[in-house]
């Protein structure tokens, strides 16, 4: 499936994120699953690998407190970024969606998850 107007990317993501927020990232990779070009088994991969890593610094950081819209860049008229946070109780945790304008409509071509907050800052995203 694509999105088919830019208009939609947003709101979408504000879904898949709110389930991020609330600690539940099996709800928030079956929301991605039919606009992602990533295979069914590379997500599946993808989301026990995020639980996972979740849990293991979750006694550092706390639980999932929410989520933080940050940022929206476009290159050209068929590349979109969005960049959002999942706030902890002690850390900002960055997620990025990347789009492809697909003469489809947008897909979700690529994401990543991290703790590198201080790359929000002008760092390698």
């Amino acid at each position: 499936d694509a999105l088919k107007a830019e208009a939609e990317i947003r709101p979408f993501i504000d879904s898949v994120m709110e389930k991020v927020g609330s600690g539940d990232l099996s709800a928030a990779f079956a929301l991605m699953k039919p606009y992602t070009i990533v295979p069914s088994s590379e997500l599946e991969a993808m989301a026990s690998n995020s639980k996972a890593q979740r849990e293991m610094v979750g006694s550092r950081f706390g639980a999932a407190a929410g989520y933080e819209f940050v940022d929206q860049a476009k290159v050209g008229q068929s590349l979109l970024r969005l960049t959002y946070i999942e706030k902890t109780q002690r850390h900002a945790l960055p997620w990025m969606f990347y789009f492809y304008r697909s003469p489809e409509g947008w897909v979700l071509n690529s994401f990543v998850w991290n703790d590198n907050m201080p790359g929000l800052f002008g760092g390698a995203r």
